[in-house]
């Protein structure tokens, strides 16, 4: 295979006619080139420029040749712009899978923050349940999931923790005589309770609360999603069980409160989860840092 650098010395010599204005151009000596063509015409075993007084053209052969390399050489440059906007952050795509309401009530600023900093970064974001969200991950579909960390971590993800928060009671102002009691679990069978559907996080973890402090108790609403039941919440329909990350600006802003209930639902860690053996790219690399070094 000819070295790719004797096309581009070809390449300036038949652009320039000229040996002199080819070495400038190339920063090596006129001796330097001319051997370098003679070696290039000599692999390909065939002449490529007809020598002048005044410098050299292309033959018949050259100029097709020329063609062929004026396009093989455009789009190698282009690659490598492409790979310079990569490593300086001026183009790609970071694909993002987590929920809805995380998206809304943690990332979206840091969201908004790489953007201002990094404009030409597109940041596109999966909102699928987290199992599909793990697959999307295994299969190179997203490059990171953001999420509650897995009860089994699989051998081939690694997660790095961003925070933790926990689930909470809570209710308006209908239970405000519970707003300074301590109650413990039991004393919730006696009150309307909402939560959210299978298969979210919170309904499985209320579900292995209340059974092992020996609670009974049949939701009054099964609701799809975390944001419609802080509205049923909100209207008065009973306590419901959520996470504390959640519903933080609710509780200072509307006449949602927290029912202290004792023991208290476990906390709950969320971070960063991708896959093990997976490099990512520069700007996602660079997305992540900005996560990892929030105060």
């Amino acid at each position: 295979m000819i070295n790719l650098e004797l096309y581009r010395i070809f390449y300036v010599v038949a652009e320039t006619g000229n040996i002199t204005k080819a070495s400038e151009r190339l920063c090596i000596s006129q001796p330097a080139v001319t051997k370098q063509i003679k070696n290039l015409e000599s692999q390909l075993n065939t002449p490529l420029f007809i020598r002048t007084k005044k410098g050299v053209i292309l033959n018949e052969c050259g100029q097709k040749i020329f063609l062929n390399v004026k396009q093989a050489l455009t789009l190698l440059d282009e690659a490598d712009n492409n790979i310079k906007e990569f490593a300086e952050l001026d183009a790609g795509t970071i694909k993002i899978g987590i929920s809805t309401t995380l998206m809304r009530k943690y990332l979206l600023k840091y969201v908004e923050a790489f953007h201002n900093k990094y404009p030409n970064i597109v940041v596109d974001i999966h909102t699928d349940p987290t199992k599909q969200l793990i697959t999307k991950l295994k299969n190179g579909m997203i490059d990171l999931v953001i999420g509650k960390k897995p009860d089994n971590l699989d051998k081939e993800l690694s997660y790095y923790e961003l925070g933790k928060t926990k689930y909470i009671f809570i209710a308006n102002k209908n239970y405000f005589n519970l707003k300074d009691l301590a109650l413990v679990p039991k004393d919730l069978e006696e009150y309307p309770i909402l939560l959210q559907e299978y298969p979210a996080n919170s309904r499985i973890s209320i579900e292995k609360y209340f059974a092992a402090n020996d609670v009974h108790i049949e939701p009054k609403m099964n609701i799809a999603s975390s944001n419609l039941l802080i509205d049923f919440i909100n209207m008065g329909y009973g306590i419901g069980y959520v996470t504390e990350l959640y519903v933080k600006d609710d509780l200072k802003k509307s006449n949602l409160y927290k029912v202290n209930v004792t023991p208290q639902p476990e906390s709950i860690s969320f971070g960063i989860i991708s896959l093990k053996n997976n490099t990512m790219t520069n700007h996602c690399k660079k997305f992540v840092e900005s996560l990892k070094n929030v105060d």
